[in-house]
């Protein structure tokens, strides 16, 4: 009897390395008329007007998530994509606090018949042509990235996702030539500064101008909470307690690229509901040095 040595290749699923168009109007998501019922709006609703937080999620391409429900709200579809989606991660947060509860990728449930393998895209990353001039600022949470979108119109905001489950790697080629002539800097996480910095000078080495912020790491110094907390969680604590500054740390002081502190802006714009209380910050001078950044 012959043996058949093909049977397992034509058993296997064709390869996809984005989500179809066609999926993408799959009956599990939901479009802007869904933004509401989400989790992520009802917790960045106590702090953005209704019209800037559908700004962000229509500029980022999020959809909803209706087959993924939390207390009688939606989760949100954040899209890794660079001119196609690459991805789809799907994320429940809690209203209250913000943090979140739950998270699952749905782009292989989409493309149903196909084995996808997606190519490396970063949340945010199709906006960089239609932003050229702009700086671009990374972060990991793509939470974290919306909320600093809402805040900061100085940059592009861009985030990795989970690279140890569902996120990509700056390290990966494609992701580096997408970088490639942009001013970036990086905004890890407190206690992710010093990780970081070999990032960035593998990115450098690509000929990518990148530096790293410790405004995270200089605002938790006198902290004795272990918690990760980020620049996005700042600014909220300073919308919280109605502090509107004309400035603010988020610069990242390099060696290489030798950054100076960006204006911060005025958070009224994007808020019209709330009256701004502008005063001067409290931060550290140590955010300010002179001569790039001393603890590189």
């Amino acid at each position: 009897m012959q043996k058949r040595h093909d049977t397992m290749k034509n058993n296997h699923k064709p390869i996809a390395r984005f989500i179809h168009r066609d999926r993408l109007r799959s009956s599990r998501l939901g479009d802007t008329r869904y933004y509401e019922r989400t989790t992520l709006y009802a917790y960045l609703s106590r702090y953005f007007a209704t019209e800037a937080i559908y700004r962000a999620f229509s500029r980022y391409g999020l959809m909803v998530d209706l087959e993924y429900k939390q207390d009688g709200l939606y989760g949100i579809a954040f899209p890794f994509q660079d001119n196609k989606t690459r991805q789809l991660l799907s994320v429940l947060y809690d209203p209250a606090t913000g943090k979140q509860t739950g998270e699952q990728p749905i782009g292989q449930r989409l493309m149903k018949g196909y084995d996808l393998q997606p190519a490396p895209a970063l949340f945010g990353m199709h906006l960089l042509q239609e932003y050229p001039d702009k700086p671009v600022g990374i972060l990991r949470d793509s939470r974290d990235a919306l909320i600093m979108a809402l805040a900061d119109n100085e940059r592009l905001w861009l985030a990795t996702g989970n690279s140890n489950r569902n996120g990509y790697s700056l390290a990966d080629p494609a992701i580096l030539e997408a970088l490639r002539g942009r001013s970036v800097t990086l905004y890890p996480a407190s206690g992710l500064y010093a990780p970081s910095l070999p990032i960035a000078r593998r990115m450098r080495e690509q000929g990518i101008d990148t530096a790293v912020s410790n405004a995270a790491e200089q605002l938790t110094a006198d902290m004795t909470s272990d918690a990760r907390l980020t620049i996005a969680d700042f600014v909220l604590r300073q919308i919280e307690e109605e502090q509107f500054y004309a400035s603010y740390p988020f610069a990242a002081y390099d060696q290489v690229s030798e950054m100076a502190p960006d204006t911060f802006c005025n958070l009224q714009e994007q808020n019209e509901q709330t009256t701004p209380m502008p005063q001067v910050p409290d931060v550290p001078e140590s955010l300010f040095p002179v001569n790039g950044n001393p603890n590189e």
